[in-house]
């Protein structure tokens, strides 16, 4: 991971850490378990997860939702060519409504969208 990515797009995940430091986050992104996907005005930080129906997870995201969509593609085209075969975000009650022009629907306490 670029540092100064991180440095530059801070602001935007810090303001959604909930369930983890920013120490831990950083700790992901060194170890390669975590992907920083940065944009002009927002960023996301995203974990494929392995298993039964393997998917990328969206683990924190934040800054302009424009910009957030625009970084979609990208990282679910990263995450088929992986293997997942969905996306999903857990989250804020609002994104449900903000994504689901892109496809998520909620499953229990989560967003899902098949890949």
């Amino acid at each position: 991971m670029n540092p100064g990515a991180w440095d530059r797009c801070r602001g935007w995940l810090t303001a959604a850490l909930e369930d983890a430091s920013e120490a831990e986050v950083l700790g992901e992104l060194a170890a390669g378990r975590a992907q920083l996907w940065c944009g002009e005005r927002a960023a996301l930080v995203t974990q494929l997860i392995h298993g039964p129906e393997p998917f990328v997870h969206v683990w924190l995201g934040g800054g302009e939702l424009s910009e957030l969509r625009r970084l979609a593609p990208g990282v679910e085209a990263w995450a088929r060519a992986q293997g997942a075969r969905a996306a999903r975000i857990n989250g804020r009650r609002g994104w449900a409504r903000a994504l689901r022009a892109q496809g998520f629907v909620p499953e229990g306490d989560e967003l899902r969208k098949a890949l």
